[in-house]
């Protein structure tokens, strides 16, 4: 594999665990109140434990995507210095494709009749998300759910 894209793969990867570890250290605890109340008062409020699936995406839904800003606009620079373009170029692209299938499978986890729940590997991820609402001290990840067992906050029921 070249270069290029072992630096897609490892920026996607490493997204993936920072959002997950994000997730379960400031959108459920008060360590920073604007991102708990955001992720709680948000997204956790609007599609409560009896409420998970909706005929359409809440439009007021709010994300906290912007507190991922400080660690990886941090990595960016790095990259940006030490790295050839071509590179920084690949931090970017896996940065923003992890971005938007985490935001993608999110929003589709909540959607009534969603076009990918005609695969298992979608129906598998969505009950272990909807897992999180009903026990919110697990199942922080969205896309791999391995992290969750690396931290040991995996369950499946």
């Amino acid at each position: 594999m070249g270069t290029l894209a072992v630096t897609f793969v490892v920026t996607y990867y490493l997204s993936a665990i920072v959002q997950t570890v994000s997730h379960r250290l400031f959108g459920h605890s008060k360590r920073v109140m604007a991102i708990y109340t955001e992720h709680a008062h948000g997204h956790h409020a609007r599609y409560a434990r009896s409420d998970l699936l909706r005929d359409d995406w809440v439009p007021s839904e709010r994300h906290v995507l912007w507190y991922f800003a400080v660690p990886f606009s941090t990595i960016a620079g790095l990259v940006w210095a030490m790295a050839p373009f071509a590179e920084f170029l690949a931090y970017l692209a896996g940065l923003a494709f992890s971005f938007a299938l985490h935001l993608v499978l999110h929003r589709e986890y909540h959607i009534r009749g969603s076009i990918l729940e005609r695969f298992a590997w979608f129906r598998r991820k969505r009950a272990l998300h909807f897992i999180h609402h009903r026990r919110v001290l697990s199942n922080y990840a969205i896309v791999e759910n391995w992290i969750d067992r690396v931290l040991g906050t995996y369950r499946a029921t």
